[in-house]
């Protein structure tokens, strides 16, 4: 199988994937999978066409892939894909031998090297990563992004039958890892998991931007290695209605508040140094941490002002995700000042938390970190 049939069945499992999680989910999502329900194929400049009622309509899907963790060249280059294919080498390596248990230092010390290679990505990630590498996909610079090639592909759509109703959009392929985040979606607060990327408002603004161009968007949500589609939104986009499109299925502006937006919290110039040991349990690993200095007065200031912008936003039923010292602060602080008028400022969060009986705030934090950071690695 050669390399534009891999690309090619790749691209088709993710819709296919894409459509069953839409499937299962019911409402908006599942009546859209309806309305692109017809004949799946592959295609050349738009990826897939899928070809419904009987003929007389014929949408174009054209595929691009969204990365967290990117190179900061001109290019937006894939760091997760490149770690993919350095992981994958890996495997193929030494997989025999794994086999027989006969893994040798080399590959015990390799392996290690991966796991400090994927540590340091990830450290020099940022959420705004996420917003730029689909930035680059939709719009890219001087007009290379698939936003400007559409009427290429409409016009080899039409190839296939002038005469048919031809639609256009994406298949939005993000790979994004945001565990360490909380989202607060106005019901309940969760730990943001794998896969999983509640929209920021800056992604939101690029997808609401190329939705006047194109009928439909499909978001396929997928761990940051690995091609499992975790979570999807199909949207329509034809006569105005991707806001509410998106809405109901959940895809609402997500405020992230904390360090680590807009520039990585905790950059590593260089890779951490790695030791091992093998026992009758298996391997033990030891990597170096090489991530700058935290001060932990910008840490502090940080999260007193990002927990009264979060009881500020809750108030107003609007989502949020916050970092693990703004989500502390934010459910110390909530249950005082739920009853206060007016807008709350850091000085009320500083003076809520400081004012708060000494045992009553350990019994607070205890709880706390009981409940959220007890099993987390």
């Amino acid at each position: 199988m050669d390399h534009k049939e891999n690309q090619e069945n790749a691209e088709r499992s993710i819709y296919e994937q894409s459509l069953k999680a839409a499937r299962a989910k019911g409402g908006e999502a599942r009546r859209n999978v309806a309305r692109l329900s017809g004949d799946i194929r592959s295609f050349d400049r738009p990826d897939i066409v899928i070809t419904a009622e009987s003929g007389k309509r014929i949408v174009g899907i054209e595929h691009f892939q969204v990365d967290h963790h990117i190179g900061r060249g001109k290019k937006v280059e894939s760091k997760s894909a490149r770690f993919s294919s350095d992981a994958e080498r890996f495997r193929r390596r030494h997989e025999d031998a794994a086999r027989r248990g006969a893994l040798t230092e080399e590959a015990y010390r390799g392996f290690g090297d991966l796991i400090s290679q994927a540590i340091r990505e990830h450290s020099n990630a940022c959420v705004d990563d996420i917003s730029t590498s689909l930035d680059a996909g939709l719009f890219g610079k001087d007009g290379r992004g698939h936003a400007f090639k559409l009427d290429v592909y409409r016009e080899n759509i039409a190839q296939i039958d002038a005469n048919a109703d031809i639609q256009l959009g994406f298949l939005i392929e993000l790979h994004t890892d945001l565990h360490q985040w909380f989202l607060n979606d106005g019901f309940k607060e969760t730990r943001v998991s794998p896969g999983q990327f509640p929209i920021s408002c800056e992604a939101y603004e690029l997808l609401k931007k190329a939705s006047a161009h194109v009928d439909w968007i499909v978001l396929a949500f997928c761990p940051l290695y690995g091609d499992e589609v975790r979570d999807t939104a199909i949207i329509r986009c034809y006569n105005g209605m991707f806001e509410t499109s998106a809405a109901r299925q959940g895809m609402i502006q997500t405020q992230y508040l904390g360090l680590g937006i807009e520039a990585p919290f905790g950059k590593q110039d260089r890779q951490g140094e790695v030791e091992f040991g093998v026992g009758n349990d298996g391997v033990d690993y030891l990597v170096e941490n090489t991530s700058e200095q935290m001060d932990a007065i910008e840490l502090f200031i940080n999260a007193v002002s990002g927990a009264a912008e979060a009881i500020n936003l809750a108030r107003k039923g609007k989502p949020f995700a916050a970092t693990t010292s703004v989500q502390l602060a934010y459910d110390i602080a909530k249950d005082s000042l739920k009853h206060r008028n007016g807008n709350v400022e850091p000085q009320d969060v500083l003076k809520a938390i400081g004012g708060m009986n000494p045992s009553e705030k350990s019994a607070r934090m205890e709880n706390w970190r009981k409940r959220w950071l007890a099993d987390s690695v």
